[in-house]
Parts: structure tokens; C-alpha cells; sequence
């Protein structure tokens, strides 16, 4: 039966998880006029700073279109700046624009909350198994 199959896809259970979790970001971040993806991009750049675009593609794992999309409508509304890179002059360094720091924390707060409301059904030690086997998947 294809229903079984479904049920032990670990693929399937985690694109399900995904999906569950993104649209529980873009819930918590609609007051502030943010796509979860926004959002997660600008998170990125305030906790590591300036990057690459390649840098950052490959941090979010997205595409090259999927990112340079989202950049241009984030240059577009002023949440990024581009700037050539000072050590390759094919590249462009990402930053996020200066941010009001009261919203910064509201949005990293609002992403806090969404995470710990979207995982709240695993103990401490499950997340932590959870965040090492996912990130072994993505790193592999």
C-alpha cells in the first residue's frame, strides 16, 4: 500500500515537518511584513554579518534564483544592501541594512517563540539529536 511507504519515508516526514514549520515563520512574521525566508535571511546576516551572495546561498541552502529573488525584493525594500566585494571585484557582498534595534529583537523573539511553540512536543535531549541529524544530513 502506497500509504505505507509514505509513513516510513524519513524524505516525506521531513519535507511534512518543513512545510508545517515554514508556515508557522510566515505566521509569526506577517505583522512585521516579512516572509519567513526574509526573515531568515536577514537572521543570517545580523548573526554572521556581511557575506558573499554564494556565502549566503550556500549557508540558506537555496538556489541561486531563489536567492537572488528574494535579494532583489529585499534591496528593493531597503532590509539589504549589495556592495561589490573588496577582495573579488566579480563577487557581491550582502549586508543587511541598518535595522531598528527594538524590531531586530522583536523579529529574533517572534522566531524564538515560533520554535519553541513548533518543537515543543520533543524534550530538550530529542531536539538536540534532532538538530545533530539534520545537520549531519545537510552538511553530507
Amino acid at each position: 500500500m502506497q500509504g505505507d511507504r509514505l509513513a516510513r519515508s524519513v524524505g516525506y516526514a521531513l519535507v511534512r515537518a518543513f512545510r508545517t514549520v515554514n508556515r508557522a515563520s510566515g505566521r509569526a512574521l506577517q505583522d512585521f511584513g516579512l516572509s519567513a525566508e526574509q526573515a531568515h535571511i536577514l537572521l543570517v546576516l545580523w548573526l554572521e554579518g556581511p557575506m558573499k551572495v554564494g556565502e549566503l546561498q550556500r549557508v540558506l541552502a537555496l538556489s541561486s534564483g531563489t536567492l537572488t529573488g528574494a535579494l532583489d525584493r529585499m534591496d528593493k525594500a531597503g532590509l539589504v544592501r549589495r556592495s561589490p566585494d573588496p577582495d573579488d571585484g566579480r563577487a557581491w557582498r550582502i549586508e543587511a541594512a541598518p535595522f531598528d534595534p527594538k524590531k531586530r529583537r522583536a523579529i529574533e523573539r517572534r522566531l524564538e517563540d515560533m520554535e519553541e511553540e513548533s518543537f515543543s512536543c520533543l524534550t530538550a535531549k530529542e531536539r538536540a539529536e534532532l538538530l545533530r541529524l539534520l545537520t549531519k544530513v545537510a552538511e553530507r
